[in-house]
């Protein structure tokens, strides 16, 4: 888990080094020649074929291509910068109780509830994680949040993790971390607003006698903030952790390292809102890169890089109209831009909030993640 705070560490300079460097910079390696800013040919036409989009505002001139300075320096910003964290993490038991009452069972099917209370029920260990406050498209964050194998073969493209995740079902997936860790991972309930999910893991390693087996409900609560005019989409999120340990030496050795344990969680909260962020503006400025990114994806389903691309148009779209409308603000011409259509990603149903999952679901771990016998 340290090597991954590390490496999502890392995703921040890389994300942050591709948004905010001019393109000379960005492709010094590369041939010097009519190129957008980050825009590949075929994303920029379709956007501004639908869109009204105007050639120039996307073009970088001659004078600029040739008067940017190529070798200066990245200024990495600092995480106060990216995100605001609007309360700590806890594992009180006040904090507890509240965040219990706060989970929908009573909103689930009998089967996912079952599930749910087989965590709750034998609970040993608790917490809850930062708020935090982001500014974040909200195209954007839904689609990551609906599709987080995405986000994960992102990370493995860019070199940053060894992390592993398949989509196996509609709600369902499979994880290997790379380390020993394998398991399964199953969405039971979910609306724009929360989203339950119940893991199921195993750690197998030679300097163990036995695999450490172990059940998790994670709880995202997620606010809505609509940019207006110039601002842009912003989010509050929080997620709440129920872990339940079947073996009592496992679960009093996981107590004594709380300390410790606690606070990587905490901060992999936070790299992984940082990574939310650096995406959105990356969509926003560079979605060319994005589009790279996208057509290098492996473990995703083929339907996911279109989806990925669409929505990366959409950002982009909507950071020119936030551009157009300030313009407008300061008596310049009005935007000629068309309002695009609001892409309901989470429920991918357009009418049907939340979305029903079966009733009969059960979660079934895969036969790779069980401990042998």
């Amino acid at each position: 888990m340290t090597k991954f705070i590390q490496k999502m560490t890392i995703l921040v300079i890389a994300v942050t080094g591709s948004v905010a460097v001019p393109v000379t910079s960005v492709s010094a390696q590369q041939p010097q020649s009519n190129e957008r800013d980050g825009q590949s040919p075929a994303l920029t036409k379709s956007a501004a074929d639908q869109y009204l989009l105007k050639d120039d505002d996307r073009q970088l001139t001659e004078f600029q291509q040739k008067h940017q300075q190529v070798d200066q320096e990245i200024r990495i910003p600092d995480e106060d910068e990216l995100i605001t964290l609007l309360t700590k993490g806890s594992s009180s038991r006040s904090a507890r109780k509240e965040c219990l009452s706060q989970i929908p069972l009573d909103q689930m099917p009998q089967a996912n509830r079952t599930n749910a209370e087989h965590v709750l029920k034998d609970l040993s260990m608790f917490r809850v994680l930062p708020k935090i406050h982001l500014d974040v498209n909200h195209s954007a964050y839904a689609f990551f949040i609906a599709h987080p194998d995405v986000v994960v073969s992102i990370w493995r493209e860019m070199k940053l993790s060894e992390f592993q995740m398949w989509q196996t079902g509609p709600y369902s997936y499979e994880v290997d971390a790379g380390d020993g860790t394998v398991g399964t991972l199953e969405v039971i309930h979910q609306t724009p607003k929360e989203t339950l999910v119940l893991c199921s893991g195993v750690y197998k390693s030679p300097l163990l006698a036995k695999p450490i087996s172990a059940k998790a409900l994670l709880h995202l609560q997620t606010e809505y903030f609509p940019g207006e005019d110039k601002k842009i989409d912003s989010i509050s999120h929080q997620v709440s952790m129920y872990v339940s340990f079947p073996s009592q030496t496992v679960e009093m050795a996981a107590k004594i390292l709380a300390p410790v344990s606690n606070a990587i969680l905490d901060r992999n909260f936070k790299e992984v809102s940082i990574f939310m962020h650096m995406m959105s503006l990356a969509m926003e400025r560079q979605p060319g890169w994005v589009e790279r990114i996208a057509g290098q994806l492996e473990g995703v389903l083929p339907v996911r890089r279109p989806q990925l691309l669409k929505v990366a148009a959409r950002v982009y779209i909507d950071a020119k109209q936030r551009e157009a409308a300030a313009a407008a603000q300061n008596g310049a011409e009005p935007s000629r831009f068309v309002p695009p259509k609001p892409i309901d990603v989470i429920s991918q149903t357009g009418n049907q909030i939340p979305r029903q999952l079966p009733r009969d679901l059960k979660v079934q771990p895969v036969s790779r993640a069980q401990s042998p016998q």
